[in-house]
């Protein structure tokens, strides 16, 4: 206990100074998040310097520790070449993010360097998941360990990325995780992975004096894939049940962070975004706006994570533990209505629509849910609906991604024999429209057609119709909203009659 303290308390003391000269170096450098009006609300610009913190903290309270104390001499190393791959790699994906904190990097190019530091905790590092347990039952990889280390790791890695975006959310949700692995990583007689675990809460809570609402540092991308890749590693022999990785309790322990990423891609791929696309739909956006208040999503999540924090120290019984609080916290969080509900309303209406277009009771398919938000966006597209079936028209999409505004619309509809329309005839037209509010894109509005009775210039000008009021409703207020008093109504739009 006494090791366990100090290894606590150093890493605290080193992560509260390491953090304030990292802010203070950071707001001389520019290494600073403005607020842009879109995505980036806070009032003022913030440093962003707690990963670069954050990683010196845990190297010096390590290094002071084992200078103190023989235990952790002995822990640091009696394995070298695991140490020094961890220290490497995480510098290594720590510079990754301090560039892409500096200068966005391209999604890929930051999976190339994600990739870099994996391998080198899994070629020489020796971080590697050979064998798998699930209820029991051992399943060896072979050939395939590398591949599915690999994709734990950057999987990890990513889905710790996407929950950074509310002060004090990673830092409190990376204490509870770090914390558990130190458990299980002491209790198996893991004490180098035990360690690093507690030096990681320590410094993390250091950072925490400053993360905490309202934030002046933060951790950034440096910061955020730091724990992830960290998290991933430690993991690895803290879950170990003999020769063999128990998956199922560190899935557990990061059902939060996976479940958000799990609906950041389902959200993304059924509405035709990117994936690198950013929006307000994650986890801590959609509790803000419905709870309102950070101090409560904070608590909110924290008990999310300790219960699934305790099945992932139960599952090192028995793995349906493990499963059953995961589900606890995917069900508090659906019935509440705080998470997943756009989500679960994307796959409902997807399924739905091309089943009945498959029995033949339809000969169109059609999909929309308000993602968040809640202006009237569905009477707008009925309207729109109609209209393109007046007009004859193959496909219409609507997509709506306000991040400022709290608003998320997604329509698309298609008559059921347009992909072979589109294909098979020449007579094809398509327009792509993007939709402008205050100086920025906040819509874009995709049709597409084919030669009718109708004139292309008729069309057109009921297009004009639907455009403007499209418009209309998607140009918001001046300043960011919650006020539904303040937005504007649904615009009617004339039907065209066929001619």
């Amino acid at each position: 206990m006494i090791l366990v303290a100090s290894i606590l308390v150093l890493g605290f003391c080193c992560g509260v100074a390491a953090t304030l000269i990292a802010r203070t170096v950071a707001r001389r450098i520019g290494l600073v998040d403005r607020p842009d009006g879109r995505r980036k609300l806070q009032s003022g610009p913030v440093a962003v310097a707690g990963g670069i913190a954050v990683f010196f903290a845990v190297v010096f309270a390590l290094l002071i520790a084992a200078n103190l104390m023989d235990p952790v001499e002995l822990a640091v190393v009696s394995a070298p070449q695991k140490t020094l791959a961890l220290l490497v790699a995480a510098f290594v994906i720590a510079a990754l993010g301090l560039v892409d904190d500096l200068v966005s990097l391209r999604a890929r190019h930051k999976i190339v360097g994600q990739l870099g530091a994996v391998l080198i905790l899994v070629v020489p590092g020796g971080f590697l998941i050979e064998q798998v347990t699930i209820f029991g039952h051992v399943m060896v990889l072979g050939s395939f360990a590398i591949p599915v280390t690999v994709f734990w790791f950057l999987g990890a890695i990513n889905a710790i990325n996407l929950l950074d975006g509310m002060d004090g959310l990673l830092g409190t949700i990376g204490c509870i995780i770090f914390s558990t692995i130190a458990f299980m990583a002491l209790a198996g007689g893991h004490q180098f992975e035990g360690l690093v675990a507690l030096a990681m809460v320590g410094a993390l809570g250091g950072f925490l004096c400053f993360n905490l609402p309202p934030a002046t540092v933060y951790l950034g991308d440096c910061g955020s894939m730091l724990i992830g890749l960290i998290i991933a590693a430690l993991a690895i022999s803290a879950s170990l049940k003999g020769p063999a990785v128990a998956i199922l309790a560190p899935s557990a322990l990061l059902v939060l962070p996976l479940l958000d990423t799990t609906a950041a891609i389902i959200r993304r791929k059924l509405t035709g975004r990117g994936l690198a696309v950013a929006d307000r739909g994650h986890l801590h956006h959609e509790m803000l706006r419905r709870l309102l208040n950070r101090w409560w999503v904070l608590s909110i999540t924290t008990a999310l994570g300790v219960i699934g924090a305790v099945g992932a120290l139960a599952g090192a019984v028995n793995d349906w533990y493990a499963i059953v609080s995961a589900a606890i916290v995917v069900l508090i969080l659906l019935t509440t209505g705080l998470f997943g509900i756009a989500e679960v309303k994307l796959i409902k209406q997807r399924a739905t629509a091309y089943f009945h277009v498959a029995r033949g009771k339809r000969d169109t398919v059609e999909l929309s849910v308000q993602l968040q938000g809640d202006a009237e966006w569905s009477g707008l597209w009925r309207q729109l609906v109609t209209a393109a079936d007046e007009l004859k028209l193959q496909s219409l999409r609507l997509d709506v991604n306000a991040p400022a505004w709290h608003e998320a619309f997604h329509g698309r509809w298609d008559r059921s024999d347009s992909r072979r329309d589109l294909t098979a005839q020449s007579s094809i037209w398509k327009l792509e429209i993007p939709v402008y509010g205050y100086d920025q894109i906040i819509g874009r509005l995709l049709i597409a057609g084919m030669e009718t009775k109708i004139p292309v210039d008729d069309q057109l000008a009921h297009l004009s119709r639907i455009l403007h009021a499209t418009e209309t409703i998607l140009t918001p207020p001046p300043y960011p909203t919650n006020d539904r008093d303040q937005r504007p109504a649904v615009p009617a739009i004339p039907i065209p009659v066929s001619a």
